[in-house]
């Protein structure tokens, strides 16, 4: 895409106001390219690619990417003591589904980068592994295009962390039911938007989530 060429003008140009209006024209037109190319540099979140809407959650995002970070670092510390490894890798894709999912996603990287239990894969490393092996960041999970993806980025990969804002339920405070009646209280349970953390374990594919509200 070429831009449109914007003449120059020196205080002793005589213009029309024909000529005026064009150039005032063909400035709007950069300006309105420049504010659209800002706008689509702003729609990858992390390694997903996010969906905004007129919410806005970062508002109250805070507490929750706290506590579902906290929480997934805490049993990553847990999971590198238990297994014994050293310099684990961790891979983290970012924030996938709606809102602000900018704001949310760095939120959650800058609190992971705190520990020092594993190293935290730069996201431009992973950005560049998933485009050369042409892979999305969705599809991780599957153990044949993560292969493909490790094969790309040139080193293993020992954990994948996702993050999601999406509806979902969350336990009434001081409810106690029996196992019996466990999925009937999670079917009663009302809907929220909410924010999820998925910790993978690459070697055993066990999973781990963390959950927090994100609605007041």
């Amino acid at each position: 895409m070429q831009f449109p060429r914007l003449r120059s003008f020196n205080s002793s140009s005589d213009l029309s106001a024909a000529s005026l209006a064009r150039s005032l024209t063909a400035k709007g037109s950069v300006a309105a390219l420049l504010f659209l190319a800002a706008f689509a540099s702003t729609a990858l979140v992390g390694c997903f690619g996010g969906k905004g809407d007129s919410e806005n959650v970062a508002a109250v995002s805070s507490p929750a990417v706290e506590k579902a970070t906290s929480e997934a670092l805490q049993e990553l510390q847990r999971l590198t003591v238990l297994n014994g490894k050293q310099n684990a890798t961790l891979c983290f894709l970012g924030v996938s589904g709606k809102g602000d999912l900018g704001g949310l996603s760095e939120a959650a990287r800058q609190q992971i980068e705190t520990s020092s239990s594993f190293r935290l894969l730069e996201k431009s490393a992973v950005q560049a592994a998933l485009k050369e092996s042409d892979v999305r960041a969705n599809n991780l999970f599957i153990p044949a295009e993560r292969k493909k993806f490790v094969a790309a980025l040139g080193e293993p990969v020992d954990y994948l962390l996702a993050g999601y804002v999406e509806k979902g339920s969350v336990p009434t405070d001081g409810a106690n039911v029996s196992a019996a009646q466990n999925d009937e209280a999670s079917e009663n349970a009302k809907k929220v938007k909410i924010f999820k953390l998925e910790l993978v374990e690459l070697e055993t594919n066990r999973k781990f989530e963390f959950v927090a509200p994100l609605e007041r």
